[in-house]
C-alpha cells in the first residue's frame, strides 16, 4: 500500500471522558528511521462510542431534551519549542530600519493557524529587554518584537516554564511577563506573584473553557530567586494534581498540561516521561503537551482509572519537537503541529474528539548574504508544489527531504509507546 499521508491523522471516537536545553546544532548518531510499507495514517485504539461516562447511566430522555447546552466544537492547535538562537536573531535584524522582524519565519503557517480557535506554543527564550543583551544559546534573550509577532501570526497563549526560563534570572522572568502582556499574548508557567501562580490560565470561547497549565523539570541549575518559589512551576506531582483540581473548580471543561521533560534529541520517550505523563492523566488532565527533546516523539491515548473509580482517557504528546530554531539535521529541524477537535455535547460533557499531527520543516537558506529561517507545513507545501505553486528558495534537496519526512514521520508519531504500564 502506498505510504502517502497529507497529515498524520488519528481520528477517534472519544466517549470515556465527561470532563475533562537547548544546544547549538550538533551531530546526532541516531540513524533515520525507515518507514515500513504500510498505511501512514496511524489510528490509535478508539474509546467506546457513547458520549456518556462508561461508569454512569444515560440521562433520562426528558432530561436530555431539556439540556441547555448546544453541541459545539472548537479547534485547538499546539506546537513545540519556539526558540531564538543567535543565528535567528541575525536573520531577523533589519539594518536599514534598525529593528527586528520575525514575521518571515511564520508566513507559511499563518493560513493553518487561521483555521484554529486557539493556538498554543512553548516559548523557550526570555524577553528580558535590550539592557540584558540579546543572545541565543546558552542564555537566551530575545527582543520584545517576538511576542508581538507571535500574537500577530495567530498564537493565543504560550507556556513559559522550561529550562531556559531563568536565563536572565528573576528580573528576566518579570520582563518576559511584562512584554507578553504588552503584546496581548496569554502565558502561564512563570509568574510575578503568588496570586498569579494560583490562578489557572483559562481560555474561553463560545461557552467552552480550556485550562492550560505549564511545568518544567528544571532550570539548568540556575536557582529560583530566594523566597520566590512561585516564579516558576517545577514538575511536582502534588502541585500538578492540586492545580488540575483547582482548574476544574474554576470551570475548566478540559485541562491541558504542558510538560517540559525528557532527554534531548531522543526520538522515543523514556520511562520517566511515560510515568510522569500517565500520572498527570491519572490526576485528571485531558492533554499533555510535551517539549524539551527538540525532536518529535510519538503520541498516544492513555486510559487510566481515577481515584473515584471512573475510567478517564487522555492524549499524551511526548514531544512536539522544534517549531522554530536554528538547529539543523537529525530531525532537529522537524516539528509537529498538533491539531485537535474539542467537543462539548448536549449534556455539557467535553472531550477531545479527534487528533491530527501535521509535520513541519524549518528551511534555512541564504539570500543576498543574509540568513533566513522559514517554517514549512510539509503536506500543505508538497500539495502546493504538486499543483504548480513555486517556492523559489526551496532547493531540490529540501523538497526531497520533505517528501521523505511525509512518508516516515507518520509511522514514527503513530508508534505505540506503552508496551506496558508505566506505573
Amino acid at each position: 500500500m502506498n505510504v502517502k499521508w497529507c497529515r498524520w491523522v488519528a481520528i477517534l471516537a472519544i466517549g470515556c471522558m465527561s470532563i475533562t536545553g537547548c544546544v547549538p546544532p550538533v551531530a546526532n548518531q541516531e540513524k533515520p528511521a525507515t518507514a515500513p510499507a504500510e498505511s501512514a495514517s496511524q489510528t490509535l485504539p478508539a474509546a467506546p462510542s457513547s458520549d456518556v461516562p462508561s461508569s454512569e447511566e444515560p440521562a433520562p430522555a426528558q432530561e436530555q431534551a431539556a439540556s441547555r447546552f448546544p453541541e459545539q466544537r472548537l479547534s485547538l492547535m499546539a506546537v513545540g519549542d519556539i526558540m531564538m538562537h543567535q543565528e535567528q536573531l541575525d536573520a531577523a535584524w533589519n539594518p536599514a530600519t534598525k529593528k527586528y522582524d520575525f514575521h518571515s519565519f511564520f508566513t507559511n503557517v499563518v493560513p493553518l493557524f487561521q483555521e484554529a480557535d486557539w493556538v498554543i506554543g512553548n516559548l523557550e527564550t526570555t524577553m528580558s529587554g535590550s539592557a540584558a543583551g540579546y543572545s541565543g544559546y546558552p542564555m537566551f534573550n530575545s527582543p520584545a518584537e517576538l511576542g508581538h509577532t507571535l500574537k500577530e501570526v495567530g498564537f493565543t497563549a504560550v507556556s513559559t516554564a522550561n529550562n531556559h526560563s531563568l536565563d536572565r534570572k528573576g528580573p528576566g522572568i518579570l520582563q518576559t511577563i511584562k512584554h507578553l502582556d504588552e503584546a496581548g499574548l496569554l502565558h502561564t508557567g512563570t509568574f510575578a506573584s503568588p496570586e498569579e501562580r494560583d490562578e489557572p490560565l483559562l481560555l474561553k470561547k463560545n461557552g467552552f473553557t480550556l485550562a492550560l497549565l505549564s511545568y518544567t523539570y528544571g532550570t539548568n541549575g540556575i536557582p529560583i530567586p530566594e523566597g520566590k518559589p512561585y516564579m516558576i512551576n517545577l514538575i511536582d506531582p502534588a502541585l500538578i494534581k492540586k492545580d488540575i483540581a483547582h482548574a476544574r473548580e474554576k470551570g475548566a471543561d478540559l485541562v491541558a498540561v504542558a510538560l517540559h521533560f525528557g532527554v534531548e534529541y531522543q526520538r522515543m520517550p523514556n520511562e520517566a516521561q511515560k510515568k510522569t505523563a500517565e500520572q498527570v492523566i491519572r490526576d485528571g488532565a485531558d492533554l499533555i503537551l510535551g517539549a524539551h527533546p527538540h525532536v518529535v516523539q510519538p503520541y498516544e491515548w492513555k486510559t487510566v482509572t481515577l481515584e473515584d473509580g471512573r475510567e478517564h482517557k487522555g492524549l499524551i504528546t511526548y514531544s512536539l519537537g522544534n517549531f522554530i530554531s536554528a538547529q539543523r539535521w537529525d530531525y532537529k529541524d522537524v516539528g509537529a503541529i498538533l491539531k485537535l477537535t474539542l467537543k462539548k455535547d448536549a449534556s455539557g460533557a467535553a472531550s477531545i474528539e479527534s487528533a491530527e499531527m501535521i509535520p513541519t520543516y524549518v528551511h534555512f537558506f541564504r539570500k543576498s548574504g543574509k540568513r533566513n529561517y522559514v517554517i514549512y507545513p510539509v503536506p500543505q507545501t508538497l500539495a502546493k508544489l504538486q499543483n504548480g505553486e513555486k517556492y523559489p528558495t526551496l532547493t531540490k534537496d529540501a523538497i526531497a527531504y520533505m517528501k521523505r519526512l511525509e512518508n516516515e514521520m507518520a509511522v514514527h508519531v503513530g508508534t505505540f509507546v506503552s508496551t506496558k504500564k508505566a506505573s
